[in-house]
């Protein structure tokens, strides 16, 4: 049992925690056998709701009661009036929900919808400012069938959270990857071509000494000037 407890404490926190409820989530514990009390409350508003439900919406998604105002309520057909109570009217915008000889069965998240009349329109539905979260505990016998469903439900809750955080810090990871190759650009191309400029001379260097073996080099002889006062080209040396 205190793992189903700990499981419906963690489906319960996932719940509040991804906005899936606008209101508040009470935790609610209590024996098989036993009674819980559901209060219905809602902001004060003219004009005043003129019925409310009582429903369940995980496990069972149906509607457990409807009162409509000084009247009578009914119920699903699932369940037996008998152990169903209500004190309040909702016009009062409050009300007390009471079910008694509890069972495991009736584990899930309730809230309460009060109805508001809507001339123009279709009428309005206004949750309760609480939603609860019942966990019946079975005591020393088992229901192996409901414990099973309600594990397998909460587990896939938690399992699905923690999908989502690792989903998040996938998408700040790779946020940062791009934002760290921004901020090194390459380099422009006039400076890989001014690099590549810069080296020009190193190559020069190496095509001189084959430059100036192809050429012919005119040597200048130093002129007589006692025999050629001109200057007369130097003789062929063999």
């Amino acid at each position: 049992m205190k793992g189903i407890q700990y499981l419906a404490f963690l489906g319960t926190l996932f719940i509040t925690q991804t906005g899936f409820v606008c209101s508040d989530m009470e935790f609610l514990e209590r024996s098989k056998g036993g009674s819980v009390v559901f209060p219905c409350e809602v902001e004060p508003r003219d004009p005043s709701p003129y019925g409310v439900y009582l429903k369940r919406s995980w496990l069972n998604q149906i509607e457990v009661l409807f009162q409509f105002t000084k009247t009578d309520f009914t119920v699903e057909e699932n369940y037996d009036k008998k152990r169903i109570s209500v004190s309040g009217d909702s016009s009062t915008h409050s009300l007390n929900v009471t079910i008694s000889q509890l069972s495991a069965s009736d584990t899930d998240r309730y809230y309460c919808e009060f109805v508001v009349d809507n001339p123009s329109s279709e009428d309005i539905r206004i949750r309760g400012k609480t939603e609860f979260f019942l966990l019946v505990k079975a005591g020393g016998q088992c229901d192996c069938s409901r414990y099973s469903m309600l594990l397998y439900a909460l587990s896939s809750a938690v399992v699905v959270l923690l999908l989502l955080l690792l989903l998040g810090f996938v998408v700040i990871y790779k946020g940062k990857a791009r934002r760290s190759v921004s901020s090194h650009p390459q380099a422009p191309i006039y400076e890989e071509m001014t690099g590549s400029r810069k080296r020009a001379p190193r190559n020069l260097e190496e095509m001189e000494p084959s430059e100036y073996t192809n050429c012919s080099v005119k040597k200048s002889c130093p002129q007589n000037h006692y025999e050629s006062p001109r200057g007369a080209p130097c003789p062929r040396t063999n």
